[in-house]
């Protein structure tokens, strides 16, 4: 059994404060209000006979926790090694409480000892391994997030409202997206999207265009994430495709 996910990285805490990311699993879509964050989740097995992705968005204690799942191993039949993961962070121990680091250790200890218990249940099958990406977002908008890299999990803010430049009548700095890369990392969430994947969509659309998807559908979260499926399917994706697009409002 393996659980694959970011080690703790014990930067400055809010060190990237223009920064977020996360990840989700769950295999039918969403569409939901938590706090001020909205969000949508889409799941589609694609080529494959089975889908073996799963994602999470839901509210806890005041955490939103959101994540992305891609598994592998495990019996052929029953639910996968990745809905086994999520749902483990779903029903997340003895809730969410302490720092956001706390939590987010919880739930991935959580769902390595339900993997564990999986894989006994069933010793003839292949081990089962599960790529693990978690986002958590707190009441005040601080946020964390964990993955295992990859290009996983992007943020992209909004645009400025004017020029960034020294003289004025500049024009406003279109953003791009940002990958934090592999870790766990802390931040302040500001407003824009976090967009949470699995590879058969991050390997299968360039960063320029999940960028263009999401800054022309993103008033639509269902529209943008059925859309960054759809071409990913279109580009010869024949992995699973998951996304988790998740939108912080403006002040």
């Amino acid at each position: 059994m393996v659980l694959l996910h970011a080690t703790v990285s014990h930067n400055n805490p809010f060190e990237m404060q223009a920064f977020g990311i996360f990840i989700g699993l769950r295999a039918d879509c969403v569409d939901e209000c938590m706090s001020t964050l909205s969000y949508f989740t889409h799941s589609d097995k694609g080529l494959r006979e089975r889908n073996e992705d799963a994602c999470l968005a839901m509210e806890k204690d005041s955490i939103c926790i959101f994540a992305v799942a891609e598994g592998m191993g495990g019996p052929s039949t029953g639910p996968s090694a990745a809905e086994v993961a999520v749902n483990s962070l779903r029903e997340g121990g003895g809730g969410c409480h302490g720092s956001l680091v706390e939590i987010a250790e919880s739930l991935l200890a959580c769902a390595d000892e339900a993997l564990f218990h999986f894989q006994n249940a069933s010793p003839e099958s292949d081990p089962p391994a599960v790529a693990v990406t978690i986002a958590l977002v707190g009441p005040a908008g601080e946020c964390l997030v964990s993955s295992p890299g990859q290009r996983k999990v992007f943020f992209m803010p909004h645009a400025p409202l004017g020029g960034t430049g020294p003289e004025t009548g500049d024009e406003p700095v279109e953003p791009v997206l940002h990958d934090p890369g592999a870790g766990m990392h802390e931040a302040i969430l500001p407003p824009g999207f976090l967009i949470l994947c699995s590879d058969g969509i991050s390997q299968f659309v360039e960063e320029a265009r999940i960028y263009g998807i999401v800054k022309e559908r993103g008033d639509d979260l269902e529209d943008a994430c059925r859309k960054l499926v759809y071409e990913a399917f279109q580009n010869g994706s024949n992995d699973n495709l998951t996304v988790v697009l998740v939108r912080q409002p403006g002040t």
